[in-house]
């Protein structure tokens, strides 16, 4: 089959690879400020800089975009024509790009949200902040790019300083924002699902947990994910309370793949949610890829028929991110970030999903000598997600990190403790109905 991956975050250079290996044509198209020529790297993709001349190539095959940040209505376009597109589109990709749509979504459908009030700039926020009693979380509500912006607050007066700092560092917002209810929150959770044209896939509903921060303890700046948790299950309380109820509105957008929504448990525990995911997951996906049996896309192309092929372990899986710096701020110099050895990687290439990797020559070993050959290289900061399964979290644990051991190269950053949180989380998430099917130990 003939698959055009329109790589919309620089991260679909695993599938591909994999997508290769079980014998598709693949084509991966990645955006790039300077013109890339085919064939360069990897020699058995085709890697280009525009995914639209390759569309009349690829009908009748599969599409897949691994983001939402752009091409969005330009895609749906070929929706009307008959391609098969497995990713969001504009519309269910405003469910999370907008965190105000999501939010209206979710009461439409009777999922109450913590309480909130909007704001239409930092200095109406910050006025509101003086005169609360309790702390209070700041959010972007539209589409703003960078959602590191959310910040959590330990009182209101907290909330005023970072509120006014930010005022006087000159910071202006594309779009309004809120000041959201602080949840007294024992543990984060979230769960996804695979939504065809018939509806989520059945009894493969996937739990995880996700480590943001930087450093060991959640520690340090948040960088999206530094690894996660994750378990396919067949049934979740989570997906029932506040992913089943959004199917209708997922119908009615015509979304395609994956959708997930991330909440938090209070004291109580009763589960609020936060934001939904309208795309594949980073490092999310990886992990889900490392739980699936057989092919890994021609269930995709199934999927978009309205049909279930993917079959999946149901072992508790864990990624965990591998980088180096200038991560997670980015801005590193070319010379910098690329053409860095990786070491061991061809002997745990089923257990790593690469994102910032190239083949390149350079310097390796043979027959007790140093001589000129292709190795694999580093392209970027964030370079590649080590994964590992098992029937609990510890046993999965030790299986990634005998992956990450195996994994190295220069000034190489990763959290050592994913999933150690879980030994003290799920006892109390199992007593009030959630992930029950996950084990620690």
């Amino acid at each position: 089959m003939r698959i055009l991956i329109a790589d919309v975050e620089s991260q679909g250079l695993g599938l591909a690879l994999r997508a290769v290996e079980a014998g598709h044509e693949v084509r991966l198209a990645r955006w790039s400020r300077t013109p890339i020529r085919d064939g360069d790297g990897f020699s058995s993709i085709s890697i280009v800089d525009d995914w639209r001349p390759s569309m009349a190539w690829v009908k009748g095959g599969l599409v897949i975009t691994t983001g939402n940040a752009r091409w969005m209505t330009e895609m749906d376009r070929f929706r009307d024509f008959g391609f098969d597109i497995f990713g969001p589109t504009a519309r269910s990709a405003e469910l999370e790009i907008n965190r105000q749509a999501g939010m209206e979504a979710m009461q439409a459908v009777g999922i109450e949200v913590p309480a909130y009030q909007s704001c239409n700039s930092l200095e109406e926020a910050e006025k509101l902040a003086r005169k609360s009693p309790d702390p209070m979380v700041f959010k972007t509500l539209g589409s703003e790019d960078d959602k590191s912006l959310t910040y959590v607050a330990d009182d209101p007066a907290d909330m005023v300083g970072w509120l006014g700092r930010q005022i006087a560092r000159g910071m202006r917002l594309k779009g309004p924002c809120m000041l959201q209810a602080k949840i007294d929150m024992v543990a984060e959770i979230g769960v996804s699902g695979w939504f065809g044209p018939e509806g989520f896939l059945p009894d493969k509903w996937q739990t995880c947990f996700e480590h943001k921060k930087l450093m060991a303890g959640d520690n340090g700046p948040n960088t999206g994910e530094m690894g996660t948790v994750c378990q396919y299950v067949e049934t979740d309380k989570l997906a029932d309370e506040m992913l089943v109820p959004m199917a209708p509105i997922l119908r009615t957008a015509g979304h395609r793949g994956d959708f997930a929504v991330g909440a938090g448990i209070d004291s109580k525990g009763r589960c609020w949610p936060f934001e939904f995911t309208a795309r594949l997951g980073w490092p999310a996906f990886p992990i889900q890829l490392a739980s699936h049996r057989g092919d890994p896309v021609l269930w995709m192309k199934d999927l978009m028929l309205g049909k279930d092929t993917l079959r999946v372990r149901t072992d508790v899986a864990i990624g965990v991110v591998l980088a180096q710096p200038r991560f997670p701020y980015g801005g590193a110099p070319t010379e910098a970030v690329e053409g860095n050895p990786i070491r061991g990687l061809e002997g745990a290439w089923p257990d790593v999903y690469p994102f910032a990797v190239m083949a390149g020559k350079g310097p390796m070993m043979r027959d007790g000598e140093v001589v000129a050959g292709t190795i694999c290289q580093t392209s970027g900061e964030c370079v590649a997600v080590a994964t590992g399964l098992g029937r609990t979290v510890e046993q999965a644990r030790r299986r990634v990190y005998d992956t990450v051991d195996q994994v190295r190269f220069a000034n190489r950053m990763f959290r050592t403790d994913i999933g150690e949180k879980l030994a003290d989380q799920l006892p109390f998430l199992h007593e009030h109905g959630y992930a029950t099917q996950m084990r620690f130990s």
